[in-house]
């Protein structure tokens, strides 16, 4: 079971939040937002440099919409390839990302050894329709940074700063989780990874951080 996030702009889960997905969907993490002019993404198998990321970049995503996942490999190795929110294009010229939650029980053969993958492949070309709910839920986000639900399964909850959607709670401990350790227990280092590979200290202005472009 993955968990998707959706936020439009001036919305951000919790710390808490974010730590509890990462912990019960450990298989890859990634990011896909739209700062106002395009699409961006960020994403790693390495669960840790996605949230050292995303805490890096907090007041960049909180002005604008995102689309975020955390992954719990049923099909498919745990490599980047597989790792959401992975880039569509629609025959009529729609892009942008997008995020399955579930499993897709209809593709778990085909040209990918993943059932997202392919899910994603055959909808691009026009051979199925996600929006059934039957094989798992989808959300997308687009050129232009609107968010959709292909699905109709999602939920609304609470967030830091207003309300995100999401595919699922199963995630949630109810506060059991000890953010001390959590921070302890590696992702210090990730923070610390992930901003001097991209040059950042925690007073970098967010208007210079590095674009990672579509």
């Amino acid at each position: 079971m993955c968990v998707i996030i959706t936020a439009q702009a001036g919305a951000m889960p919790t710390i808490s939040q974010l730590a509890e997905m990462s912990d019960t969907n450990p298989d890859g993490a990634g990011i896909a937002w739209h700062d106002g002019t395009r699409l961006h993404r960020y994403r790693q198998t390495d669960n840790r440099l996605v949230l050292a990321y995303i805490l890096t970049h907090w007041r960049e995503l909180e002005e604008h919409p995102f689309l975020a996942h955390f992954r719990l490999a049923t099909h498919g190795a745990v490599i980047q390839e597989n790792t959401h929110p992975f880039a569509y294009r629609l025959p009529d010229g729609n892009h942008g990302y997008i995020a399955h939650n579930g499993v897709a029980t209809r593709f778990t053969r085909g040209r990918y050894a993943n059932d997202s993958r392919n899910a994603v492949l055959a909808w691009q070309d026009g051979k199925t329709d996600l929006s059934d709910g039957n094989q798992g839920q989808f959300a997308t986000i687009d050129a232009t940074g609107r968010i959709t639900w292909l699905t109709g399964q999602h939920q609304r909850i609470r967030g830091g700063i207003g309300m995100i959607d999401v595919s699922n709670t199963h995630w949630e401990t109810s506060g059991l989780l000890d953010l001390d350790s959590w921070w302890d227990d590696g992702y210090e280092q990730g923070w610390s990874d992930a901003c001097a590979e991209h040059g950042i200290t925690p007073d970098t202005p967010h208007n210079t951080y590095p674009p990672l472009g579509y």
